[in-house]
């Protein structure tokens, strides 16, 4: 009896991994849309270039909010 719980479980625990590792599943979540031209800043490897990396970040970030707006704006039109 207890050989035939144990296979029960050993069964159940096997199926439950191979849902989670088994074939690729669709995802529910939406695709984000991206845009395949914004190129974000390198991250630095130096500790030099960390002063620099900030204000490149900063640039990136209201370049692409911009371009977000304006996609927006038109969309809207």
């Amino acid at each position: 009896m207890r050989l035939i719980v144990l296979l029960i479980a050993l069964l159940l625990v096997s199926y439950a991994i191979y849902q989670q590792i088994g074939p690729e599943r669709p995802s529910r979540a939406p695709a984000v849309e991206t845009d395949p031209v914004i190129q974000a800043p390198q991250i630095p490897q130096r500790v030099e270039d960390l002063r620099t990396f900030e204000p490149r970040m900063q640039q990136f970030m209201d370049e692409s909010a911009e371009k977000r707006q304006r996609r927006l704006e038109d969309a809207e039109h």
